[in-house]
Formats: C-alpha cells, sequence, structure tokens
C-alpha cells in the first residue's frame, strides 16, 4: 500500500518522518507543497500522475473557529469549502456558487462542499470530525470570522485543506485530512499558539491510522 503524507512546510512534516518504522507493508512517502491552494494543488496532482498513490494523508496545523475545539488537539476533515472566491455586494457575500458561476452539485462538489466520501478510513482516524474552511487570507476580521462561521459552519480554516480535497476528488484516490488545533482563529500572538502540541497530536493520530490499515490489510 503506498501512502503519501503530505503538508504544507517542512515544520509540519519532519516530526512525521518516524512513521517508516514499523509498518511493514505499507510503502510511506512524504510531500511538502509550499503554502496556499494553488501550490498545494500544482505539488499533489504532479505527485499524483507520477506515483499513483493509495492513500493521501493531509497533516498540519489549522486555526479553531469553534469554541468547542480545544487548542493543541487534533481532528480529522469531514468536508471543505471554497470560501473566498467570490465578492462583497451592497447586500452581503457572495461566493462563486451564489453567483452561478459553478453549480452546488458540479463534481465533486456536494452542496457547495468538497467532502470526503472515504468514510472507513476516517473512522479509523478515531477524531472528531469537523467542516473546513480553505482561505487565501488568513482571517483577522472579526466581521469575516463571523460570516465564515455562519455562512458555511466552518470549524477550522487552513490555507490548503479545501485544494487537498478537490485534487484527490477529481482525481478519485482515497484520502483523509488531519489536522491540529494550534490556535484560534484571529489570534495573531504566537506565543499563545500550540503548534508543537497539535502536531504531536496529530503524530499519534497518524500513527494509530496506519497501524488500523497494516491490521487491515493483513486481514
Amino acid at each position: 500500500m503506498k501512502v503519501v503524507i503530505t503538508a504544507a512546510t517542512a515544520l509540519e512534516i519532519e516530526p512525521f518522518r518516524v512513521l517508516q518504522d514499523n509498518l511493514d507493508g505499507i510503502d510511506i512517502n512524504y510531500l511538502t507543497t509550499g503554502v496556499g491552494a494553488i501550490l498545494t494543488t500544482f505539488s499533489i496532482e504532479r505527485y499524483i500522475s507520477s506515483f499513483s498513490p493509495d492513500l493521501l494523508i493531509q497533516i498540519g496545523i489549522a486555526g479553531a473557529y469553534s469554541d468547542e475545539l480545544k487548542v493543541g488537539s487534533a481532528v480529522a476533515v469531514l468536508e471543505e469549502y471554497m470560501s473566498d472566491l467570490g465578492v462583497f455586494e451592497k447586500d452581503g457575500y457572495k461566493d462563486i456558487f451564489d453567483m452561478g458561476l459553478i453549480g452546488k452539485n458540479d463534481f465533486p462538489f456536494q452542496n457547495s462542499a468538497l467532502k470526503n466520501p472515504n468514510e472507513s478510513i476516517l473512522s479509523k482516524s478515531s477524531l472528531p470530525m469537523v467542516v473546513g474552511m480553505g482561505v487565501n487570507e488568513i482571517s483577522t476580521s472579526p466581521s469575516k470570522i463571523k460570516l465564515f462561521k455562519e455562512k458555511y459552519g466552518a470549524d477550522i480554516e487552513s490555507m490548503e485543506g479545501n485544494a487537498f480535497h478537490y485534487v484527490c476528488l477529481m482525481n478519485k484516490i482515497p484520502f483523509i485530512q488531519l489536522r491540529g488545533i494550534s490556535n484560534k482563529v484571529g489570534e495573531r500572538d504566537k506565543s499563545l499558539w500550540e503548534i508543537q502540541k497539535s502536531l504531536t497530536a496529530v503524530l499519534d493520530a497518524t500513527n494509530n491510522l496506519l497501524k488500523a490499515l497494516k491490521k487491515e490489510n493483513k486481514q
């Protein structure tokens, strides 16, 4: 089984290289895509075309919109939204679906969402399932944070999650996105962030997921 663990930055992916140990039957490779949707889309698409992996795992940190998510914990992303492709009109914010530029159920979207259909893999993560918000600009404005929470029901925010879901869905390759909650969205004092703690939580979850997949493959 060929598994690719991918992240935006070296900071996020380096702790995961220890997962090469004690996972016979699972060939783990690593891909650092760069930050943001464009770099992520290009990097993952090129990798898939060249190596045809069986499973992609995107890991990394994320900010939390939801007060129910504890900083330092890990989550699995059930669905992602393309939130900041749109326009602010006099009557409010309209995204590309509101404007009719893309149909809300045009493949691979389901009611505007990029939903992970791999229920078996998601369940093996044993993590809370959340709604992700992909942004090109990190949210700091209270009004924008309120908009994303109310319009999309967002739990977390990242800069690569929606691109990852889109490419995997378009290529029909199993995938899962695991994120560590490093901070609350809008908090820019990084001394209050829990980057290492959140990555450790994701590392533990990824290790457990791979062990479950290894056990399943042997049956």
